[in-house]
């Protein structure tokens, strides 16, 4: 009766220790690895090219893997990075989703105050002709919760255009997508324009 407490401290202890061990801590990606990345999203995940290619930073590691495997795949059609997720491997992936969740997401200076104002009814309340709030899926900072997207920081042209593929694209094989092109087509080329806007706005 006197060993049993000590017993199971040191049980507790040495389970304390498995489990700390059992996750190592992934490895920071190589600067080769990140001078790759860099060249399009920026060197902290801040891309400099805003109306080509989207911010990593901030966005949701599993999302950000997951991508990665949809380019490889060919579940999200896309040349260039196809091409580059081809020669990533599994912890690549996961290193760079890692480092790129971990970095702060730069928003854009506000530029346009009648637009971004009609952008943050339509990322709030919805649009007028019946889209959902964006704010329903994504988060009320636009933060993203799994599995949708951080949409928050976004470069307006990027967003802007992706909403546009969205809208005109015949169908989608992924059900996320499938239920982005039913927001989309609900949105006006103006609201589209100006929640693109917004959100930029959005740290």
């Amino acid at each position: 009766m006197h060993t049993a407490l000590p017993v199971r401290r040191t049980i507790a202890a040495l389970a304390l220790t498995l489990a700390s061990g059992a996750l190592p801590a992934l490895a920071a990606p190589s600067a080769a690895l990140l001078q790759r990345c860099a060249a399009c999203h920026g060197a902290t995940g801040n891309t400099t090219a805003a109306a080509l290619y989207p911010n990593l930073a901030g966005q949701s590691a599993a999302y950000i893997e997951l991508q990665l495997n949809n380019f490889r795949n060919g579940e999200r059609p896309h040349a260039q990075m196809r091409a580059v997720a081809e020669q990533l491997t599994g912890p690549d992936m996961r290193e760079l989703a890692a480092f790129y969740a971990a970095q702060t997401a730069k928003a854009q200076a506000p530029a346009d105050a009648a637009l971004e104002r009609l952008g943050r009814q339509v990322f709030e309340h919805g649009s007028a002709g019946g889209a959902p709030a964006c704010a329903s899926c994504h988060g009320p900072q636009g933060h993203g919760q799994q599995p949708f997207p951080r949409i928050a920081s976004q470069p307006a042209g990027y967003t802007l255009e992706q909403l546009k593929v969205y809208h005109d694209a015949p169908k989608f094989n992924h059900p996320l997508a499938t239920a982005m092109k039913q927001v989309a087509v609900k949105l006006s080329d103006k609201e589209m324009r100006a929640v693109s806007a917004y959100l930029a706005t959005l740290p």
